[in-house]
C-alpha cells in the first residue's frame, strides 16, 4: 500500500520523560501513543535509553533486565545531548547527536504499530525551552529521516500552553487562562492574554516563577504546609486578573494534598488537571501548522516571536501584489525569507512593516542609489529579511544583475530597521 504523509504529530521531550500523540479525525483530538514494555502499555516514556557496546543496541533504560554489567545507561539523555557534543560515561564517549537521533527514531517509530501505512505530515516538538544545540540536533535529524523541508516545529512550552488552551471549547477562554507547573525544579505561573478588540485576537502568554514559597521535599511530608504554600502562591499570581479556567500539570500536584488545594482555588473558576497538555498542545500546532486548523482569528504571540507582518508591494502578473517576506507571529530566529525582485523606473524599494499589536503601518524606503546604473528592468536584486532580535530587522540587497545581459555585481547592501 502507499505511504501517505497524513499524521499530524506532537511530541514533548522532558527532562524526565517523553510523551507523544497523534491527532485523530474522528474524535478531532490528539490521541496518546504508547509503547508495549514488560506487557504493560505506557504513555510517559523515560528520556533515557541503554546502550550496548559489545552489540551496539540501544534499548529504553527500563527494558533490560538481569545483568546490566557493561551496559551504559543514559539516564538524564535531554540534559547530557544539551550540555555538549560529547557524552562521556566512565571510559566511553558517545556522540551526543548520535544519542538523541536514536531516542527520536525509537519514540517515532511506536508511530508504526498504531498507522502502519501512513507516514507523518507534520511533526512538532515542544521543549521546555529550546536550547541551540537541541533544535539544531532535532532539524538536522528530521532531515537525515527524510523529512520534507519545514515538516519538524520545535516550540517552547508557552507555545504548545496557547495552541491548547485555544484550541478548547470556546467558552473556557472566553476570559484569561491561568497554568500553574509543579515539578522538581519549582513552581510557575503563566497566563493567557487575549486581546478581542479586533480579529485575529491577539494571544499573549506571560510566565512567573513561584518557586521561592515552595520546597518540592516537602510533598508526602508536610502536605498542610505545601498546600498552604501553594494557595498562597497562588491566590497572589491571580489577585485582580479575571482568570476563569486554570490548568495545572506537573508530577507534583499528583500529591494527596493538591486534591483539597485544587478544590479551594476552584472557586469561581474551572480547573483541569493533567500530564500531556503539552504534547497536546503541540499535537493541535501541528493541525494549524498543516493548514487544516482553525484559528485563523488567532494570532500567537510571546518573547520570541516577531509582532509584525513585513512585505514588499510588487508588480506581478499584471496586478499589484503584496510580497509577505515575514508573518507576524513567527519566532524571530527562524526568520530567513527572501525575494528576487527587478526594479521599474525605481531608485529605491518599499519595505512596509505592519505591527499587529500597535496597530501601526510604517513604510521604510531603501535606495538603490549606491549600486551599478544600468538599463531598465535589467538589475535583479534578492531582498532577504532575518533578525538579530526581535525587534531588530536586517534587510540585505544582493545585485544578482541580468544574467548574460549584465554581469551581477554581487555588491551587498545591509540595513537594519528597528520595529
Amino acid at each position: 500500500m502507499e505511504e501517505k504523509r497524513t499524521l499530524l504529530v506532537g511530541m514533548d521531550i522532558g527532562e524526565q520523560v517523553t510523551q507523544i500523540s497523534c491527532f485523530d479525525f474522528t474524535t478531532y483530538e490528539p490521541v496518546a501513543i504508547g509503547r508495549m514494555i514488560h506487557g504493560k502499555r505506557e504513555y510517559e516514556i523515560p528520556t533515557a535509553l541503554t546502550y550496548v557496546p559489545g552489540s551496539g543496541e540501544w534499548y529504553w533504560i527500563d527494558e533490560m533486565q538481569g545483568d546490566q554489567t557493561g551496559q551504559i545507561r543514559l539516564q538524564h539523555l535531554l540534559l547530557d545531548v544539551a550540555k555538549s557534543d560529547t557524552i562521556e560515561v566512565g571510559m566511553q564517549k558517545l556522540d551526543s547527536y548520535q544519542v538523541l537521533k536514536r531516542y527520536l527514531v525509537k519514540v517515532l517509530s511506536l508511530l508504526t504499530e498504531y498507522y502502519p501505512d501512513e507516514m507523518i505530515k507534520k511533526l512538532v516538538i515542544t521543549l521546555d525551552e529550546k536550547e541551540e544545540r537541541l533544535v539544531s540536533y532535532l532539524l538536522k535529524i528530521a532531515n537525515e529521516l527524510g523529512m520534507p523541508k519545514d515538516t519538524l516545529v520545535v516550540q517552547n512550552h508557552k507555545q504548545s500552553y496557547m495552541y491548547y488552551a485555544i484550541s478548547q471549547p470556546k467558552e473556557l477562554w472566553s476570559n484569561n487562562v491561568g497554568l500553574f507547573e509543579l515539578t522538581q525544579k519549582g513552581l510557575w505561573y503563566s497566563q493567557i492574554d487575549i486581546n478581542r478588540k479586533r480579529e485575529p485576537y491577539i494571544i499573549g502568554v506571560t510566565k512567573k516563577n513561584l518557586t521561592q514559597d515552595l520546597d518540592w521535599d516537602k510533598i508526602g511530608q508536610e502536605e498542610e504546609m505545601l498546600s498552604y504554600a501553594f494557595l498562597n502562591a497562588a491566590q497572589t499570581a491571580l489577585h485582580k486578573q479575571y482568570v476563569t479556567t486554570i490548568y495545572v500539570t506537573g508530577k507534583g500536584f499528583e500529591g494527596v494534598w493538591s486534591n483539597e488545594a485544587l478544590k479551594e482555588l476552584c472557586m469561581g473558576r474551572r480547573i483541569f488537571r493533567g500530564q500531556n497538555l503539552f504534547t497536546h498542545g503541540a499535537c493541535y500546532a501541528a493541525r494549524e501548522l498543516s493548514g487544516m486548523g482553525k484559528l485563523d482569528h488567532c494570532l500567537f504571540l510571546d518573547d520570541e516571536m516577531v509582532a509584525s507582518n513585513i512585505y514588499i508591494r510588487t508588480y506581478k502578473d499584471a496586478t499589484d501584489h503584496e510580497e509577505l517576506l515575514v508573518k507576524a507571529g513567527t519566532p524571530w530566529k527562524e526568520v530567513d525569507g527572501s525575494v528576487d525582485v527587478i526594479p521599474d523606473q525605481e531608485d529605491e524599494i518599499q519595505i512596509v512593516v505592519q505591527d499587529v499589536l500597535k496597530h501601526e503601518t510604517k513604510a521604510h524606503m531603501l535606495s538603490l542609489s549606491g549600486f551599478s546604473k544600468r538599463e531598465n528592468k535589467t538589475t535583479r536584486f534578492t531582498i532577504r529579511i532575518r533578525f538579530a532580535n526581535r525587534t531588530n530587522c536586517i534587510v540585505t540587497l544582493k545585485d544578482n544583475g541580468f544574467g548574460e545581459i549584465c554581469a551581477a555585481s554581487n555588491r551587498v547592501w545591509e540595513r537594519h530597521i528597528q520595529l
